[in-house]
């Protein structure tokens, strides 16, 4: 077969697969915009405290780094249309869960099994373009794949808000969790048409799913959440529970080791954490993630509890900065012909960090009403700075991984993403709550402080030369500029 026939027949497999993966993308990434909105509906409904509604914020980003790991290496040996089948099964039966949850223990039990399939479905989603694709088409896959979260970002409040106000509370944000599943079933059906079958049959090779490490990253996590959640944790308990994080930590250390020793894979895979550009990447891609969600969270959750404003209003006004995202992703590889992937993801890494500090000092010296002006006008900068930074990083990142471990590198760049997520959610909605539930001016002040420091931090680690090398090489580098630069000129 000659070049020209197999570039072909190569591109006529991974668009039906892309189609697939947008539309599961879209479902998950939907879901996951509505429930902030639903949150007081719900902690109204089934009485709900300030550690319930953490819970409910983060259990979801939990356990989707929970399931990314085995089923990103499950999809690497044996396709990616089982297993991108499965999660989207399992996230289906947790929603219905949701649906009917008659207390927010259920709730947030229900969330987790979403999350569970949500992790397994995303694996499946970015190992399977990291198959089809390489250099350009990559970024511009991963770049489709942002501007279909900033699609959801802008339907997902607006229709999650027109609910809330049209019907019963008890009813509304059963209704609101109930809404992206239809697209479930979409995703579903292509899916089962599209995405890659099986590379290998199941009895040629063994997969090492290294699931007591899994489970003591994620015990690890639920340790370091629990005293943010808990306030009352103090004294004789709060040094037990950072004990127990500190025996943790060894306790991994040891097991991988162990692990690694006996010929295995373990989850911190040897050749991605021995890669400083690897490691450096996920730092910086788990920080901007987890700040951005944190004080999307936050500033959301502040204006719900303002009698002034309706859950409606609130989702319109932020409708630009989920269009801005839009934007940015579907820009960001001409910027990359312009100015480098290094230097886009400062931009974007930056513009995040100022407008979180901005926003920060603006807060106790405005009255709520022009803070939300002037929160709605930072988002759209926030929402530029977002597209710009998600593929770029995302592409630099996994192009240090081997074409073994495609699976593998997405799933654990996504695993750290969705942790720190976890962590920073419940830490700046326990900031903005404090133990009352009520926030204040101050509490939010506090809140973006938090995110801000982590936007620095990130901008900081995107500096290291292990890092930045990867806008002069491989497949993120030359063939990269090349080709953006041709996209920018057409």
């Amino acid at each position: 077969m000659s070049s020209q026939s197999a570039g072909s027949a190569r591109r006529s497999r991974a668009q039906p697969a892309l189609w697939a993966c947008l539309a599961a993308g879209f479902a998950t990434l939907f879901d996951a915009t509505v429930i902030t909105y639903a949150a007081p509906a719900v902690s109204a409904s089934l009485g709900g405290s300030t550690a319930g509604v953490q819970w409910l914020l983060a259990s979801f980003s939990l356990t989707f780094g929970l399931g990314l790991i085995p089923s990103g290496r499950l999809g690497d040996v044996y396709g990616r249309r089982l297993l991108f089948l499965v999660g989207l099964g399992i996230f289906l039966a947790g929603g219905v869960a949701a649906v009917a949850s008659p207390t927010i223990v259920v709730l947030v039990a229900a969330r987790f099994v979403q999350g569970l399939g949500a992790g397994v479905i995303s694996a499946q989603v970015l190992g399977a373009i990291q198959d089809l694709y390489t250099g350009v088409p990559r970024l511009r896959a991963l770049a489709a794949y942002t501007a279909v979260g900033a699609l959801a970002g802008v339907l997902g409040p607006v229709l999650a808000a027109a609910l809330l106000i049209a019907l019963p509370a008890d009813t509304a944000w059963r209704v609101v969790l109930l809404t992206p599943l239809p697209l479930v079933i979409a995703a579903l059906v292509l899916g089962r048409r599209g995405m890659p079958g099986p590379r290998a049959s199941r009895g040629a090779l063994r997969v090492w799913l290294d699931l007591p490490g899994i489970v003591l990253l994620c015990l690890i996590v639920v340790a370091l959440t629990l005293p943010v959640v808990e306030p009352g944790l103090s004294g004789l308990s709060g040094l037990l529970v950072a004990g127990a994080a500190l025996v943790l930590v060894l306790v991994l250390v040891a097991w991988e080791r162990r692990y690694a020793r006996r010929g295995r894979l373990p989850l911190f895979a040897p050749a991605l954490v021995r890669s400083r550009g690897f490691v450096v990447g996920n730092v910086v891609a788990l920080l901007w993630f987890g700040s951005g969600m944190a004080a999307g969270s936050a500033v959301t959750l502040y204006f719900l509890q303002s009698p002034a404003l309706s859950a409606l209003a609130i989702a319109l006004v932020f409708v630009p900065g989920a269009l801005a995202r839009l934007g940015g992703s579907l820009s960001s590889l001409r910027v990359v012909g312009r100015i480098g992937s290094s230097a886009t993801i400062g931009l974007g890494l930056g513009l995040q960090a100022a407008l979180f500090a901005g926003l920060a000092v603006a807060a106790p010296l405005l009255p709520d009403g022009i803070l939300f002006v002037v929160a709605a006008a930072a988002q759209i900068g926030l929402g530029i700075g977002g597209g710009l930074v998600e593929p770029v990083v995302r592409a630099t990142t996994l192009s240090f991984a081997p074409a073994a471990l495609h699976g593998v590198a997405a799933s654990f760049l996504q695993l750290t993403q969705r942790l720190a997520a976890t962590f920073l959610v419940a830490l700046a909605t326990g900031i903005l709550l404090t133990s009352t539930g009520i926030s204040t001016a101050a509490t939010l002040q506090a809140a973006l402080v938090t995110c801000a420091i982590g936007s620095v931090v990130a901008l900081t680690a995107s500096a290291d030369p292990a890092f930045r090398k990867a806008g002069t090489r491989n497949e993120v580098a030359a063939p990269l500029r090349r080709g953006a630069r041709s996209a920018a000129r057409t």
